[in-house]
């Protein structure tokens, strides 16, 4: 017969022995002290984080036969034992990834005019509830709002987006968190000790890291290292199996990083690389570490930072050499290489180059701040020697325009210092063509407008909200309107102008149909839902052509990753674009 899993085998089966979620347990517990429980609930959260185990237990709960309210569920009497092992028929658990039909909804209807058999309630936990089709969602829906006085729907998803609005305004909903380090380490040593388990300093944070907020998951990689090895798990062993990096190799890069040593730096990445170890698990683990030095620094608050106590005094040395400009730079950068070490044929390349970007763009962002270029600056930097030339103020022109007497014709320039008696030669004084072709000083560049800057600043960081909001738009957008969902689908923003949104469609009959009033409006008001501001909508289905005014240069200029780099490092704006030399 096999085994049970440790997950199953310590599931929670009172409200006490729930590890975290603690706002949820008061709540419920409240509730069912004072005999309020609600007809319909909403679990949401991440995986492996305990929503269909509070489901269970809320079942347990209203069904429980203890006497003493507060001391509910009991998890001694029958009822308790009979939910526990999942022979109550008063409790139906439901998986909707695989029953998404409309059918199997018109079975659960069927169902609820049945009385319990045992206890109080009948009580339907529906798992993954997102995975129902949109028949089987509105043939629930009146059931859900008024269902009978003993019936209790409790709904688990780790998608809540994908739920319709309808649903989500029948139940009352609780949000899980992840489970930090710190509570999932204790948890495990419980188990382990329990368990008749060996764990060597640093396995249960290291376990905690991998499972990213999963308890379930944590107490997976517990059990499988139970099978791998019959003695002591060591650090070494959670690393092998996982295929993570001793945290030695991701301390050395963070050091080499905070001492500005490329070459050690570099050094550290390839041996990570040459031991075969996994390159997206490494730089997870480095993020890890490096926004747990950014909470740290940030607000000073050890309970953030969510680490373990073993490199809690670590942690706090980093936090004493760092600045939070750097730290934000390097977890931004760090952090958007999973993709690309997943795709890329070129093996640690990304993760050099990112290393590389870490100790030199800083640096070079640091000395010219305000410096905005219309196109991506050159690699090397201007030498100090050479710094621009400044435009000369009128009454001191440039030497080489006073040194030569002019000719009769030409008046003198106002301000000209008089003619020298050692003039140079007849062959080097300008003559009136020369005079007249010859180009002017350089001019002061005159700055625009700031209130111009600043608008098309202001415009340009609305569309670029737009756009990386666009999908949750559209996915907003249809519970108002699958049509209009559909023309979204063919249109994409381009340009922000005051208050309102131009979007680009692709034919006469896209722009035609979303600008019509009720359409136009159903758009507008989930873009302010996400934008926070009211918003007019416009669509056009010409492309414009490339502005090089102020806006279309500051435009222009918002699209180089270097510009964008420097404005969110100092968290700056482009006052204005001065014109390449």
């Amino acid at each position: 017969m096999a085994s049970q899993s440790l997950y199953r085998k310590w599931r929670s089966q009172t409200f006490g022995e729930l590890v975290g979620q603690e706002h949820v347990v008061q709540t419920l517990r409240n509730a069912i002290v004072e005999g309020r429980v609600a007809h319909a609930y909403l679990f949401t959260g991440p995986r492996g984080v305990g929503k269909t185990s509070v489901a269970r237990l809320l079942a347990k709960a209203v069904n429980c036969l203890a006497d003493d309210s507060t001391l509910r569920p009991c998890g001694h009497c029958a009822l308790c034992q009979e939910i526990a092992e999942g022979a109550c028929d008063d409790v139906l658990e439901i998986d909707a990834a695989s029953n998404t039909s409309v059918e199997d909804a018109r079975t659960i209807i069927s169902g609820v005019m049945t009385r319990p058999s045992h206890g109080r309630f009948r009580v339907y936990i529906v798992d993954e509830v997102h995975m129902l089709s949109t028949a089987a969602f509105n043939a629930l829906l009146k059931t859900l709002e008024e269902p009978p006085a003993h019936v209790i729907f409790v709904l688990a998803t780790t998608e809540v987006h994908k739920v319709p609005a309808t649903i989500l305004s029948r139940c009352q909903r609780f949000t899980f968190t992840r489970h930090g380090v710190a509570s999932t380490a204790a948890h495990l040593r419980r188990i382990a000790e329990a368990e008749g388990l060996a764990l060597d300093e640093g396995v249960p944070e290291a376990i905690a890291r991998a499972a990213t907020g999963s308890m379930r998951d944590a107490l997976g990689v517990l059990e499988q290292l139970a099978s791998f090895t019959s003695g002591s798990i060591s650090l070494q062993q959670v690393h092998s199996l996982l295929g993570m990096t001793a945290a030695a190799e991701v301390h050395a890069l963070i050091e080499a990083l905070f001492a500005g040593d490329p070459a050690a730096a570099l050094r550290a990445v390839n041996g990570v690389a040459e031991q075969g170890a996994d390159l997206r698990q490494f730089t997870r683990d480095l993020v890890e570490r490096l926004r747990a030095v950014l909470l740290l620094l940030a607000s000073g608050d050890d309970a953030l930072a969510d680490s373990g106590d073993d490199e809690r005094q670590l942690l706090e040395g980093w936090a004493q050499r760092a600045d939070t400009a750097r730290l934000l730079h390097w977890v931004k950068l760090f952090s958007g290489l999973d993709h690309q070490l997943r795709t890329t044929p070129y093996g640690h390349l990304p993760l050099e180059l990112a290393v590389v970007e870490a100790l030199v763009s800083p640096v070079a962002h640091a000395e010219a701040p305000t410096r905005t270029p219309d196109v991506p600056p050159a690699p090397a930097r201007r030498p100090a020697a050479q710094p621009r030339p400044a435009p000369p103020p009128p009454a001191a022109p440039p030497a080489p325009r006073v040194a030569a007497p002019a000719p009769a014709t030409t008046p003198a320039r106002e301000g000209t210092a008089a003619p020298s008696a050692a003039a140079p030669a007849p062959a080097t004084t300008p003559t009136r063509e020369e005079t007249a072709t010859a180009p002017p000083a350089p001019a002061a560049h005159t700055p625009r407008s700031p209130e111009a800057a600043a608008a098309a600043n202001a415009d340009f960081s609305l569309l670029e909200l737009v756009e990386a909001r666009w999908e949750e738009i559209k996915r907003d957008v249809r519970p108002r309107s699958p049509t209009v969902q559909a023309l979204l689908h063919s249109v994409r923003p381009i340009d922000v102008e005051g208050n309102t949104v131009v979007l680009l469609a692709a034919s006469p009959f896209h722009r035609e149909n979303l600008e019509k009033a009720q359409n136009r409006k159903i758009v507008e008001e989930v873009l302010q839902r996400h934008l926070g501001v009211a918003v007019a909508l416009r669509c056009t289905i010409e492309a414009r052509a490339e502005v090089r005014d102020l806006r279309g240069q500051i435009r222009e200029a918002r699209k180089d990753e270097l510009v964008r780099a420097a404005m969110n490092i100092f968290e700056a704006h482009i006052v204005d674009i001065e014109p390449p030399e």
